[in-house]
């Protein structure tokens, strides 16, 4: 096979050039155009496979296709100019996905397909509109796929799906009994503006939706899933990362729910919170009290007076998650190994009575400090346990006090303070801080 780009003389069957890398079909074989009548096939860009007319992804390869031409002739990838790159110049015009990539967004919704002749306005209705076909080319019940993600029926021996381009690889062919109902997509309202349905406590801490910024992230910050009632009886202050006040919230009715989406107080971007993260509360007695709901990340309050320390009590000082473990009386005094009538050489015994495990993302530990002593200080510059490269450790941040019976935190007047997790609903007094995932509120009360 000559190359019609340089010359080359190739094997018999090579789809490109060997030494220019042109391709080779296309240039030798045109496309013949269907008979008067009949409805022009759609050559994808990619693998040169012919699909239907009105297919939005190839069947074979699940690329985009590009949109019929006005005259009925079949979309045909664009000759390549010069020298071809790495990639052929098809797939760069057509600006789809690599081959076997869904190029459906996530979260369940199809996107809104892209203007232009072949494609049929999407509507509330489920399914897909698309262009009318003959009635030769419809496809008996019984013979399709429907799409888990967005339940259009595609017909059996597509590896795609035509609406939305997910891999359809695997999955039970529709009966016929249930292929007359697909499940079709939500109305097309929700993608305007977030839906009020249920929410499920212990769903996910990922956030998946998109990010949004400026005065329709505002918006939903403040959207309530029902409606309050009564006059208010306090003010969640959200503070900033410079220490400024941000956006104020009303805190009104029997509770107000904190967490992403659907939530009271909504923080859509912040993936360490939980659609259902915790709950402010007034009690009938006029107490107001913080409960946690989320067990994943918890809830944090600052500690602006001296704390006792229980096994198992989590610290947040700076960006350090510290869990707080006390010592059994048998691990206190080890004994030395003997073997053979030789005792084992080994670093001076000490008698510690806590450890700091530092817990990390992933959900294991990183280092054990033991607590010796009567005091122990954290900081970033000066102490028993310094984290030098934490910027949000003072340089004196905080202690630890032991007095043989119980042990505790106090903060040492440190910028970002000293936090400890709640196990439980706690009572909040005016001007109290919580942290709750990557937020951090300002509690007042009777405003």
């Amino acid at each position: 096979m000559r190359c019609s780009m340089c010359g080359h003389e190739s094997p018999a069957g090579s789809s490109f050039c060997l030494n220019c890398g042109s391709s080779l079909a296309p240039a030798l074989a045109p496309t013949q155009l269907p008979p008067q009548g009949l409805p022009a096939m759609v050559v994808c860009g990619t693998c040169r496979g012919e699909n239907p007319p009105g297919m939005k992804f190839c069947r074979n390869c699940g690329s985009a296709l590009a949109p019929a031409a006005a005259g009925g002739r079949p979309a045909m990838a664009a000759p390549m100019p010069g020298p071809p790159g790495p990639m052929p110049a098809a797939m760069a015009a057509l600006g789809g996905p690599m081959p076997g990539m869904p190029s459906g967004p996530i979260g369940g919704f199809p996107s809104a397909p892209p203007a232009g002749p072949g494609y049929g306005p999407v509507g509330g209705m489920p399914g897909l509109a698309m262009e009318p076909e003959p009635s030769g080319a419809r496809v008996a019940q019984g013979s399709t796929i429907a799409c888990p993600r967005c339940g259009t029926q595609t017909p059996l021996g597509f590896a795609f799906c035509q609406q939305c381009g997910l891999n359809l690889q695997g999955i039970v062919p529709t009966e016929a009994a249930s292929s007359a109902r697909p499940r079709g997509p939500v109305a097309v309202a929700p993608l305007a503006g977030r839906s009020d349905g249920p929410i499920d406590p212990h769903a996910g801490t990922i956030a998946q939706d998109e990010v949004s910024s400026g005065a329709a992230a505002a918006a939903r910050a403040g959207a309530a899933l029902r409606p309050h009632t009564g006059p208010g009886w306090g003010t969640a202050v959200l503070v900033n990362r410079d220490g400024s006040d941000g956006q104020r919230y009303t805190l009104s009715g029997e509770y107000v729910v904190v967490g992403r989406a659907g939530a009271d107080i909504a923080f859509d971007d912040d993936r360490f919170l939980a659609r259902q993260h915790a709950r402010l509360e007034r009690g009938g007695d006029g107490v107001v009290r913080v409960h946690p709901i989320d067990a994943l990340n918890g809830v944090f309050r600052k500690a602006d007076a001296p704390i006792d320390l229980v096994d198992g009590t989590t610290l947040l000082v700076g960006r350090e998650v510290l869990r707080f473990e006390r010592i059994d009386p048998e691990e206190v005094k080890g004994f030395p190994l003997v073997r053979h009538g030789v005792a084992l050489f080994g670093s001076p015994p000490r008698e510690p009575w806590g450890r700091f495990v530092q817990l990390v993302p992933s959900g294991g530990y990183r280092d054990i400090r033991h607590l010796v002593g009567e005091e122990i200080v954290l900081g970033r510059e000066e102490g028993d346990l310094v984290f030098r490269d934490d910027a949000f450790l003072s340089r004196r941040h905080a202690a630890v006090t032991w007095d043989g019976k119980r042990a505790q935190i106090t903060d040492l007047g440190s910028s970002n303070g000293t936090f400890v997790r709640l196990i439980g609903p706690t009572v909040l007094r005016h001007g109290d801080h919580v942290r709750m995932g990557d937020q951090l509120l300002r509690v007042e009360l009777g405003r």
